[in-house]
């Protein structure tokens, strides 16, 4: 072992050593030196002719006699350039560093440590250059990403990995202020900086079991402040997607009850099949007493329930609820409610619903869905409820207000707040797994879906997942403000049609409905919204599409085109109106009844939810 000072002279970095070494000539006694022999001697004497070499016997020790002479010959110029070479050879000569390094290396082995300084991780070739692994080195510091980038580099080349890198990706910086005091000015905040490093290290034509092992043996022996991210490829044959094909029965055959908690059911993507389809389906839906509906409820909501009545099969049950208890949530006039029940009540039987095929109640007169509401209540999230949309439109407040603004808690009530609660008790209490909702009701039915996957993580599978019945219908817009929806707040009466209007009350609605003033007709909802919304409506009626609809009336006039939308809503909605009059004029008590019968139907049907429900939660 050498000492440190040897190992300093021997090792020293940036330094020249400068070595003696004597020069020996390697020519025998015998031999005349080069040096003699290429230099020319002047001699006027005549040199004798050498005799003939004499065989020695074997007997003979000592040399032969011209060899004594040899020193003989030389010449004082030949003694001269042997002195000159001497000297040139006996100066010191500089040694590389490599010369240096190798003739230490003889004699002893220099440490890994310094060894790995001077020495490059090996690599290994890529033959196609097909990429199999992308493996992201993070930190903030380059010494330890360079490190570690350079570990895995000999690690993918001891298991036959071809690899590349490390290439340098664009830094991330993050920049942000923290106050130091509670005086707003300039020195009081302090300003942070940090800046992540990047380093990509790509594996190509590497096997992917080899690649496996490669990325645990770097997960095992991680490096402290260095993240790894790693994106792996598989490669597969051409014929991998014939292999795809035919297991793709038992894919789906597996995946299909985990997509049914997310509403993802293969018999609800055909809406004109799914009828034929379903055996023992419940389906629910909720209207609020606010009266009589306008033509926007009828297209978008009415019609649609009574085409669900008609095309359900014999074994499927279908449930209707007057929602006052939601009413309750802004105050309500005692007389004005109780009329608004009875009118909503008698539309929903006026429009085609039959009491015979479906269940039709109030929701008032079905206790268990405030005890529902309740026990739902402990398992409902807080912050999925402040992200609700419901509370914020009944307050007039930006859709971004959250429960931190004053404002917000000021005016916001419980009833109002857990609204949506009270709607998954209404859907889950009658185990219902189909619900007819629009576009704007979707956020409620995700909330309920929510709330029954959590009790049915709690408690067991009781409660199926119920699943949305989009309405095909587009909304209809209001009349006066063709960009608005359709809705009783508007202030103006003609901006809506009501169910029980007259015809002449419909025609003069229709006639002042805000147009434009081109003198054709098209349908360009997003540049004329009147004329495109007195079209759709139309359309609804009449079961023609839009453009064709554009394209009769191209040339006619705006007065003509009107005209005939409010007779066809006129005329569709005449039977309608009779039977609604009728019902509300009747005496006998027939809406009582039948508001009877399904409220004792439906807490039938909800006693026997709720028996399941106490017997998991141990009630």
């Amino acid at each position: 072992m050498f000492s440190y000072q040897a190992s300093r002279s021997l090792l020293g970095v940036g330094k020249r050593l400068r070595v003696s070494v004597p020069f020996r000539s390697l020519s025998s006694p015998t031999q005349t030196p080069p040096e003699q022999e290429k230099t020319p001697v002047a001699d006027p004497t005549p040199t004798p002719t050498p005799a003939a070499p004499v065989e020695a016997s074997p007997k003979q020790a000592t040399p032969a006699a011209p060899a004594k002479a040899a020193p003989a010959a030389t010449t004082p110029a030949a003694d001269t350039a042997t002195s000159a070479k001497d000297n040139e050879s006996s100066e010191p000569r500089v040694k590389e560093w490599a010369e240096r390094l190798g003739a230490f290396g003889e004699e002893s082995r220099l440490p890994r440590s310094v060894q790995a300084i001077y020495l490059r991780p090996l690599r290994r070739k890529a033959e196609h250059g097909l990429p199999v692994c992308d493996l992201q080195l993070r930190s903030y510091s380059v010494r330890n990403v360079e490190f570690f980038a350079d570990f895995a580099i000999r690690a993918a080349y001891y298991l036959n990995l071809p690899v590349s890198g490390p290439v340098p990706l664009p830094r991330i910086v993050e920049r942000w202020t923290v106050p130091r005091s509670n005086f707003v000015h300039k020195k009081s905040q302090e300003n942070f900086e940090r800046i992540t490093l990047r380093r990509l290290i790509q594996i190509k034509d590497g096997n992917p079991q080899a690649v496996q092992a490669w990325l645990a043996f770097l997960r095992k022996h991680a490096f402290y402040g260095v993240g790894m991210k790693a994106n792996v490829w598989e490669n597969e044959s051409l014929d991998v997607a014939r292999d795809m094909d035919t297991s793709l029965s038992e894919v789906e055959e597996s995946l299909r009850p985990h997509l049914a908690q997310f509403g993802q059911r293969k018999d609800n993507s055909a809406p004109g099949t799914i009828f034929d389809t379903l055996d023992s389906e419940r389906f629910a839906e909720r209207k609020n007493p606010t009266g009589v509906p306008h033509l926007g409820n009828y297209l978008g909501a009415l019609n649609e329930w009574v085409k669900l009545q008609q095309n359900a099969t014999e074994g499927t049950r279908l449930f209707f609820s007057i929602v006052d208890l939601h009413a309750l949530t802004v105050p309500q006039d005692a007389a004005e409610l109780k009329k608004w029940r009875k009118e909503a009540f008698a539309t929903l039987l006026a429009v085609g619903l039959d009491p015979k095929r479906s269940t039709i109640f109030y929701q008032s007169a079905v206790p268990a869905h405030t005890e529902l509401m309740w026990i739902l209540s402990t398992v409902a999230s807080m912050g999925y409820l402040s992200r609700m949309t419901q509370w914020k439109t009944k307050l007039q407040l930006p859709e971004d207000a959250t429960l931190d603004d004053q404002t917000a808690r000021a005016q916001l009530r419980l009833g109002l707040f857990s609204y949506p609660v009270l709607q998954a008790a209404d859907i889950l209490i009658h185990r219902a797994t189909h619900v007819p909702v629009g576009e704007d009701q979707r956020q409620h039915l995700e909330f309920s879906r929510y709330t029954a996957n959590s009790f049915n993580h709690l408690y067991g599978p009781i409660f199926p997942i119920p699943e949305a019945l989009i309405s095909p219908a587009k909304r209809v817009m209001s009349l006066k403000e063709p960009t608005s929806k359709m809705s009783k707040s508007h202030a103006d009466e003609r901006s809506r049609i009501i169910l029980t209007d007259s015809p002449d009350v419909i025609r003069k609605k229709v006639k002042v409905a805000l147009t434009d003033s081109e003198p054709s007709i098209t349908y360009e909802p997003a540049r004329r919204p009147g004329v495109s919304n007195l079209i759709e409506i139309l359309s609804h009626f009449e079961g023609v599409s839009c453009e064709d609809i554009a394209t009769e009336y191209h040339s006619a006039s705006l007065r003509s085109l009107k005209e005939h939308v409010g007779d066809r809503i006129a005329f569709h909605l005449q039977e309608i109106r009779e039977r609604y009059v009728g019902l509300m004029d009747d005496k006998t008590g027939y809406l009582e009844s039948v508001a009877e019968d399904g409220a004792e139907a439906a807490r039938a049907n909800a006693r026997v939810t709720m028996r399941q429900i106490r017997d998991a939660m141990g009630l």
